[in-house]
C-alpha cells in the first residue's frame, strides 16, 4: 500500500472520528474543529510523511491558521472576554 493512500485514508478517517465525536458532546465552535482538523493533518503527515511535489503550501497554511486559534484562544483567557 501507497504511503500517500494510507495517508489520506487515514486523514478522512480522523476527519470522521473528530466530528463525529465534537458532535456527540455538543461542541458548537467552528475554530475547535479547525484546529483538531489540523491537528489531525499534521499528525498524520509527520508520521507517513507522504510525498509532495513541490512545498506542501497547505501545512504552512494549517499550521499558521492552528497558531492563530491557539493564539487567539490563549489571548481570551488572559484578557477574560
Amino acid at each position: 500500500m501507497e504511503k500517500d493512500f494510507l495517508a489520506n485514508t487515514l486523514l478522512a478517517f480522523l476527519i470522521v472520528v473528530i466530528t463525529v465525536s465534537l458532535w456527540e458532546v455538543g461542541e458548537v465552535r467552528v475554530d475547535a474543529y479547525i484546529a483538531l482538523y489540523v491537528l489531525a493533518y499534521v499528525v498524520i503527515k509527520a508520521i507517513l510523511s507522504p510525498k509532495r511535489v513541490s512545498r506542501d503550501w497547505l501545512f504552512i497554511v494549517l499550521l499558521a491558521i492552528f497558531f492563530l486559534i491557539v493564539g487567539y484562544r490563549i489571548y481570551e483567557v488572559l484578557v477574560g472576554v
